[in-house]
């Protein structure tokens, strides 16, 4: 479950945007619910807000937490590396 804490972290992260690409995710690794079909952005985010347990929702929030970070890393890395070679 995700905790209070790690919701407020995620949300920074995130932007308030996430569960289209939580669903991508899902998506691409053929995870749908118990009835075959592919989950919906409201199950994601109840299971994000801690009012339903989903693992394979969570780990796959968790992905997308991993990937946005290592997105704003390297953006940041190659900001600095623009300003200095235009120095």
């Amino acid at each position: 479950m995700i905790t209070e804490e790690e919701q407020k972290q995620l949300r920074l992260l995130f932007g308030g945007h996430y569960s289209r690409d939580v669903l991508k995710i899902l998506h691409h690794q053929k995870i749908v619910n118990r009835n075959g079909e592919p989950h919906n952005p409201q199950y994601v985010r109840m299971i994000f807000q801690g009012i339903r347990q989903n693992a394979d929702i969570e780990k796959a929030i968790w992905q997308l937490a991993d990937k946005r970070k290592y997105g704003l890393e390297w953006h940041e890395i190659r900001k600095k590396h623009l300003m200095q070679s235009s120095l």
